[in-house]
């Protein structure tokens, strides 16, 4: 039971320094190097890829979990890369249009 105690304080003290940098992220960074004006763009493209990004990786990690095996080894690399790249270019194919 110690074991689960020290790890559940290192999760809850890795969980509170995230939101401490994202504090300070939001409310001292953002406003000093974007201004007041960019403030409300940098809100929208923060929450317009957090709405995006399950949409885009829709299907993704089945898909690996599905073929990956059916690669030879010399062409996983490249499927894995390609899995990686594929939701990128499709968010800049959106983002143009």
């Amino acid at each position: 039971m110690n074991m689960l105690t020290a790890q559940s304080a290192k999760n809850l003290v890795s969980i509170m320094l995230g939101f401490g940098i994202g504090a300070v992220n939001t409310l001292v960074l953002y406003p000093h190097f974007f201004g007041a004006a960019n403030q409300g763009l940098v809100v929208f493209l923060l929450s317009a890829s957090n709405l995006l990004m399950p949409l885009i990786g829709f299907g993704v990690s089945q898909t690996m979990i599905k073929f990956y095996s059916s690669y030879e080894k010399s062409a996983q690399q490249n499927f894995l890369s390609f899995i990686v790249v594929l939701p990128l270019i499709i968010f800049i194919h959106d983002a143009i249009s």
